[in-house]
């Protein structure tokens, strides 16, 4: 599916997770598929408490919000695990953002802290180790509308 395909669709009344890769466009999605029925949660909010109360705090305020949820961020991967375990998050869609490694670079050089790249190919490993265990684990009954989608934008847009 393309970015322009995935705006399209109707959310009305589904609960969202957006997750991918650092840059790979997370928080532009959230915006773009925003609509007032729902709550956005960036999940990277809650990072600075690290990664285990970090997916807790996103999971809280999951559970706390007074509409319909868009959920972008590094702590969907593990928000999705723990949701199959305790059947407390799972969510309707979820849209996979991908980018290229050379975009992700790019990112990193001209917006980022460069220095952090030595760390993203271990990092993305991990959660594709969680997603891993996520599918391993997945209910059958509430299986997810699951959409993969590259995202390598074109920054001048």
């Amino acid at each position: 599916m393309t970015i322009d395909e995935v705006i399209e669709i109707d959310i009305t009344g589904k609960d969202i997770l957006i997750i991918g890769c650092p840059a790979s466009g997370k928080s532009w999605l959230a915006k773009k598929i925003y609509k007032p029925t729902h709550e956005i949660i960036h999940t990277d909010k809650f990072s600075e408490d690290g990664y285990h109360l970090g997916m807790y705090g996103a999971l809280t305020a999951y559970q706390f919000a007074k509409k319909k949820t868009i959920i972008e961020g590094i702590h969907g991967y593990r928000m999705l695990r723990k949701g199959v375990e305790y059947a407390n998050y799972l969510p309707d869609i979820v849209i996979n953002l991908s980018i290229t490694e050379k975009r992700m670079l790019e990112v990193y050089e001209k917006e980022r802290d460069v220095e952090k790249v030595k760390y993203l190919k271990q990092f993305n490993n991990s959660h594709k180790k969680i997603l891993s265990d996520y599918f391993d684990n997945q209910l059958e009954d509430s299986k997810p509308l699951w959409i993969e989608v590259s995202n390598d934008y074109d920054p001048n847009k």
